[in-house]
């Protein structure tokens, strides 16, 4: 039976273990959370999809309860406890493979710290960005020729938290991860996130890496789905994003050439997928830590010096986005 521990039961992780319940390898899962409240939702939600599950699961309130070695670890906390969660967890525990939810460190210091651990430690690490495990995208990496112009654009779609995924998938079409953005168009009103404590952004970031351009966009008001065009000289490719996302595909004349629909499955749907292939293969389709890591950084300077302008602070060295 394999070992699987979950930390962080809440609204994402609760996402994660239900798709525990649809993977093809027996598990034994353990769910951590401080919150009892969180651990019962986490144990609900799993119970209403868990009808055909074999394995064996236990909800604990302290990393202090989990036993035996741990195959893959999940960690869904938020990014402030993210680094000491990942400490504390590697102190205990012998860990083979980790999966980190994004954003992934509001501080810099952080992303050396933990990459210096899970080498010490021997652990294979990725990041939960997961539009490189989606049939549009690979898609997309594998038809389009560099350079491009990548443009995204909604209504308040959470810039600072979620503009890592933009990023992210920036890097995986051109395959290149030496980006560099700027802040210049981003709003000067900093918003507070629905989740207390963190804040979020709106505005513009663009930038570049060789001959690519990035541009993202966040505008006021109702969260609206994203959109994306990709310029990449004789086509141009625009999705609409969405639980079917739906692209088109036009030629220099703009005259469309084809029309795909593509799933964006939930995390309820992923998560499971994630697993079957780090067990089966030792590897996964989301982004490896030290590749991500980069990227953050870069999104991590772009809205920290942002930040620092705005409260005319230059001493402040933590963005709370997550």
């Amino acid at each position: 039976m394999n070992n699987i521990l979950l930390i962080g039961a809440g609204q994402l992780g609760s996402r994660h273990l239900q798709a525990m319940a649809s993977t093809q390898h027996l598990l034994n899962i353990q769910v951590v959370d401080p919150n009892e409240e969180s651990l019962q939702i986490a144990k609900l939600r799993f119970e209403e999809v868990s009808q055909n599950f074999k394995g064996e699961i236990a909800y604990l309130n302290s990393i202090d309860s989990v036993t035996d070695k741990v195959d893959i670890a999940i960690v869904a906390s938020n990014s402030i406890v993210r680094r000491s969660i990942i400490q504390e967890l590697l102190a205990r525990i012998e860990v083979a493979n980790l999966v980190l939810e994004k954003f992934l460190f509001p501080k810099f210091e952080d992303y050396d710290a933990v990459e210096k651990l899970l080498s010490d430690k021997k652990v294979t690490a990725w990041v939960n960005c997961p539009r490189r495990m989606m049939e549009g995208y690979t898609f997309l990496q594998e038809h389009i020729s560099t350079p491009i112009r990548f443009n995204a654009y909604g209504k308040g779609w959470g810039m600072g938290s979620n503009g890592i995924h933009l990023l992210d998938i920036f890097a995986y079409i051109t395959k290149e991860n030496n980006i560099e953005l700027n802040n210049l168009k981003l709003s000067k009103t900093i918003i507070d996130s629905k989740r207390q404590g963190y804040i979020e952004f709106e505005g513009i970031i663009s930038g570049s890496s060789n001959a690519n351009h990035f541009i993202v966009e966040s505008r006021e008001g109702e969260p609206t789905p994203l959109k994306l065009e990709i310029d990449a000289g004789n086509k141009k490719f625009t999705i609409k994003e969405g639980v079917k996302a739906v692209m088109e595909i036009t030629n220099e004349d703009n005259d469309i050439i084809e029309q795909k629909e593509f799933d964006m499955p939930f995390q309820s749907q992923l998560t499971n997928i994630v697993i079957d292939e780090i067990l089966s293969t030792g590897k996964c389709s989301l982004t490896p830590y030290e590749e991500s890591a980069t990227l953050h950084k870069v999104y991590l300077n772009c809205l920290l010096s942002h930040l620092r302008i705005v409260k005319s602070d230059e001493t402040i060295d933590e963005c709370r986005i997550t």
